[in-house]
């Protein structure tokens, strides 16, 4: 009976189900655990150059590219204009730290093309550590582990940056 309804769920959701396996946020949970991260989902279609969030907005949540390619930016604090921090792609996601916090969006994020995005809200998260402890404990590792990478990766390149600047600075005090 299970079998006979998940293989109706795959044939339904199938595009779903493979993309979401290879979202690195979901990648350790099993099929049924999958399943139920799909149950919470908010399907959403974006036109090219909608708007998915602003910079400065309340965070709800992480966004897993079904389909398209996403643009997220930052505003450039000196001329107002836009710095392009990343693009995401189908099986990529953005703004993973708003399932952890509440704190104003840091960037803001556009679809670059007809895309279809899966909203896992912050409160879907929560819900599930309620009512499923230990999936809601693996996806929130899960997440830590990829914030902690991408922050290393982060000061990794800002120290080369450091580097470089220290680099002229010297060069610019021989010149001198």
């Amino acid at each position: 009976m299970l079998t006979h309804l998940f293989r109706q769920w795959l044939v339904r959701e199938k595009p779903l189900f493979f993309t979401l396996r290879a979202v690195p946020l979901f990648r350790d949970l099993n099929r049924r655990e999958l399943q139920q991260v799909a149950h919470l989902l908010d399907i959403r279609a974006y036109s090219e150059g909608d708007v998915v969030f602003e910079q400065g907005a309340a965070g709800d949540g992480v966004y897993v590219v079904l389909k398209g390619r996403v643009a997220v930016s930052q505003k450039d604090g000196k001329d107002r204009g836009q710095v392009l921090l990343s693009q995401s792609e189908s099986g990529s996601f953005f703004g993973e730290t708003a399932l952890l916090d509440d704190a104003p969006r840091t960037a803001a994020a556009v679809a670059e093309e007809d895309t279809r995005l899966a909203l896992f809200a912050r409160d879907a998260l929560s819900q599930l550590a309620e009512q499923r402890p230990r999936l809601g404990v693996k996806i929130a590792i899960q997440l830590s582990q990829i914030i902690a990478e991408r922050l290393r990766r982060t000061n990794r390149g800002l120290q080369a940056a450091r580097d470089v600047l220290e680099k002229q600075q010297k060069r610019d005090k021989k010149n001198e």
